[in-house]
């Protein structure tokens, strides 16, 4: 059991407290591991093992590795320190690396850089691509100065491009200061799938493992991480279904959604003579309907100023012709003669505070899986107006030629 495990491992208790303390003493004797001159007082904390550099060498060590957790030897303990405080310099462009100046030119005379695979020699005065950025990692938050790429044809409109060819995404088009790494929006999309995280949680967590004394020091990225976790969510759902390789294909209504796989669709899982090979009868549809009270939505202070990414492409209908059907449908106030008749009652309840009340969707009866361009609001409970809507917009989803439908639908 697990008390036995923890029973084994209580002699062990001390020895393993010794060796954690043993690795917070200066390391290989103060000296430098890779140069072997120069005193050795860096360590890091995200490599495995234990080493010790020097700033130089650290900063040679960890090239590619720019969100390692770097400590400093100040005479009694190790400091936590930056790799960009040690010298380190991210270059943009050229596979990590800065152009280096033919044999026997001076450094000093000018910077080379490439020119569409050649090179060539610019004055260092002409150049003022350096900056510093936050940039928003797993391991927590880190500034770096970054260098960014001045050959000749580039344009400094194109440097969030250039992040994004190193796998961070830019926080913003024009001139970005912040970057966060395709791993930490991962991240924080399977935290919030799994976990249920709010984007407030997780970038609490960044911050405690940046600072966890103080977490106040850290610069603020949560409204930058609302918004680009949006734009990394959309973007991969239109790369998983298919749509970046066809720039001009466009997802259509449900088309960034996913339907069951066992429920007949032609031109999907049936064969091209289905219709001759099964009676009529045999192809058919079952859904079933239900609503959703505990899924509000508050009213926004500015909606015309909400940008959709996705408007009906996944699961929730359009908005427009959603709307439009409401506005020409008559409500039937309708009260049930029963003592406690949610589904009815609340129809008549107008909370004004509310978007939406609720949601309402269809979903295949069989295996329950929700049909994409299927999931409604409700505006003052669960009305036939909305129910309507959502099942005409099933039983036309990749339904082709299927003329029988089982429709289940209990208030």
């Amino acid at each position: 059991s697990q008390n036995d495990f923890i029973r084994e491992w209580l002699p062990w208790r001390t020895e393993y407290l010794n060796v954690i303390l043993e690795g917070e003493q200066l390391a290989k004797g103060g000296i430098c591991e890779q140069c072997c001159q120069a005193e050795g007082s860096i360590q890091c904390m995200s490599c495995t093992g234990v080493h010790a550099w020097c700033g130089p060498c650290a900063v040679k060590a960890h090239r590619n590795l720019p969100f390692h957790k770097v400590q400093r030897w100040n005479g009694t303990h190790y400091q936590a320190t930056s790799l960009m405080d040690l010298g380190f310099l991210w270059h943009v462009g050229h596979g990590g690396g800065a152009m280096s100046p033919s044999p026997g030119e001076s450094q000093s005379r000018g910077v080379w850089l490439c020119i569409w695979g050649r090179t060539s020699k610019l004055q260092v005065s002409s150049l003022s691509s350096r900056s510093q950025m936050t940039i928003v990692h797993t391991e927590g938050i880190f500034t770096h100065e970054v260098s960014w790429c001045s050959c000749p044809g580039s344009d400094p409109i194109d440097l969030h491009l250039s992040l994004l060819r190193e796998r961070l995404f830019p926080a913003s088009i024009s001139k970005p200061k912040t970057a966060f790494t395709f791993e930490v929006l991962n991240h924080f999309l399977i935290d919030a799938l799994e976990c249920k995280t709010s984007a407030m949680s997780f970038y609490q967590k960044l911050k405690r493992f940046t600072n966890n004394a103080f977490p106040d020091r850290v610069p603020d990225r949560y409204r930058e991480l609302m918004r680009v976790s949006r734009l990394w969510r959309d973007l991969k759902h239109r790369k998983w279904f298919g749509f970046g390789h066809d720039t001009e294909l466009d997802p259509g209504e449900g088309g960034l959604a996913l339907f069951c796989p066992a429920c007949p669709q032609p031109g999907i899982n049936l064969p091209p003579d289905w219709k001759a090979r099964y009676d009529s009868n045999t192809v058919t549809r079952q859904y079933v309907i239900d609503g959703n009270f505990t899924a509000q939505h508050m009213k926004m202070n500015k909606p015309e100023m909400d940008v959709s990414l996705s408007d009906g492409k996944g699961y929730m209908v359009s908005e427009i012709p959603y709307q439009s059907h409401l506005q020409q449908s008559v409500d039937n106030k309708e009260r049930s003669t029963c003592s406690n008749h949610r589904a009815i009652n609340a129809a008549n309840i107008n909370k004004s505070n509310l978007r939406s009340t609720g949601i309402g969707a269809t979903a295949c009866a069989r295996h329950g899986c929700f049909v994409p361009h299927s999931v409604v609001d409700f505006q003052k409970g669960e009305r036939y107006m909305n129910t309507d809507y959502s099942i005409c917009n099933a039983l036309s989803y990749h339904s082709e030629n299927i003329t029988t439908a089982l429709v289940i639908y209990s208030e």
